[in-house]
């Protein structure tokens, strides 16, 4: 069975639940709009707004269609309000069997100012529907209903009206319910009743027929029904209009998925920042490569892959030295651990030339270093000899051993 929580806006706003035909299942309760936000959960809910802000009118409209009666309606009812009709939201009912189309009209500000309370309780609305049209329409009598000094009037083939019911006599008779051809049904609140009686009393002599009854919970479970008709004028249209599916949840979600781009656009900002740091430094390091390469291989004119150009070079480095460079240098440690005295301090290579810049205690160190090379099969030649502090210095020249 459908449900619907109808609540009606108020200075102490007030509730209660109903069936699909407006049946109340439950008790009217009062308190603040949060109180109702967990039974307005499971159920739609149904807003009444108060009358006395909203004006109602049934202009002659030249055009059919939605599209263009939001163009047209604010020019139609412009005489009609106190003030500029740009300050005014616009909400279109039903076209009756004469032709005729009921219009409400409210300022924005004060919609934007319920839909604000709302929202900020919790509370998402399915349709908001002013109290004069939620009043029972009863097409032999006018119907009327008085509560905390409010009136409101639905008169067969009128518009509904919500006036200020102090004092009643001048009230009744502004409302159109004085006269002997006035059949009213008026609904009165017990509390109303027992303040007010003698002049709602009185009024049987001013109208041709006067069926008063009294509410014992108020007035809201009689406007309840009326507000969940589906042929109720809510105002919640145009830029007001509820939004449902995925407009819906795009509102819900936008700040997350807001944050989550936020979060996308950062990450990949860092990346790419990264990104273009690792090239620049890749690019800083091949020019190094390539810088070193050059000085290592003067005689080279392009240096398309240095790796490759450099383990080439390495390789054959001496045409007429089967052993090569690494051969060489394996065999020289070999013999510097052998002797046990002297220490490289440079070395170079050239022309199938080893060429070393060595340190000795003194020059036997260099003889026994250049007997360990003759062992294993190269020849050292100690070009020069230089004393220092801490010894005697030499240039030897390592080749391959001459042919015997």
């Amino acid at each position: 069975m459908s449900q619907f929580l109808v609540l009606r806006l108020a200075e102490t706003p007030s509730w209660v639940i109903t069936d699909a035909e407006g049946g109340c299942i439950g008790p009217v309760t009062s308190g603040a709009l949060e109180e109702a936000a967990p039974l307005a959960a499971e159920r739609a809910l149904i807003v009444i707004a108060p009358g006395a802000g909203v004006t109602f009118a049934q202009p002659e409209l030249p055009v059919r269609g939605n599209a263009r009666l939001s163009q047209v309606v604010p020019y139609a009812m412009e005489e009609l309000l106190a003030g500029e009709i740009e300050q005014f939201h616009f909400a279109v009912g039903r076209t009756d069997a004469s032709g005729r189309t009921m219009v409400a009209a409210v300022r924005r500000e004060e919609l934007r100012n319920w839909l604000d309370a709302l929202k900020s309780a919790g509370l998402d609305p399915q349709a908001l529907v002013p109290e004069p049209l939620c009043v029972p329409d009863n097409p032999g009598k006018i119907v009327a209903v008085i509560e905390s000094g409010r009136l409101l009037v639905r008169a067969p083939g009128m518009l509904p009206v919500a006036l200020d019911a102090e004092p009643l006599t001048e009230a009744f008779a502004l409302a159109g319910l004085v006269g002997e051809d006035r059949q009213v049904q008026l609904f009165v609140p017990r509390p109303d009743w027992q303040q007010s009686h003698e002049v709602l009393e009185a009024l049987r002599d001013a109208t041709g027929s006067l069926d008063l009854q009294l509410l014992p919970d108020g007035a809201l479970p009689l406007l309840a029904s009326g507000g969940i008709r589906s042929e109720a004028l809510s105002l919640l249209q145009g830029e007001f209009a509820r939004r449902t599916g995925w407009i819906a949840e795009w509102q819900r979600w936008r700040i997350a998925a807001f944050l989550a781009l936020a979060a996308l656009a950062l990450h990949v900002g860092v990346h790419g920042f990264e990104l273009l740091r690792l090239r620049a430094e890749e690019q800083r390091l091949d020019a190094a490569i390539e810088q070193a390469v050059r000085i290592a291989l003067p005689d080279v004119g392009r240096i398309v892959d240095p790796r490759a150009q450099i383990e080439q070079r390495l390789a054959g480095g001496g045409a007429a030295d089967p052993a090569g460079l690494l051969a060489r240098l394996a065999a020289v440690g070999g013999a510097m651990t052998g002797t046990g005295g002297p220490v490289i301090e440079s070395l170079g290579w050239r022309n199938g030339s080893l060429q070393l810049q060595m340190l000795a205690p003194d020059t036997s160190a260099f003889a026994r270093f250049a007997q360990a090379l003759t062992a294993r099969g190269l020849a050292a030649d100690v070009e020069s000899t230089q004393p220092r502090d801490q010894g005697v210095a030499a240039q030897i020249n390592v080749t391959a051993a001459p042919a015997s």
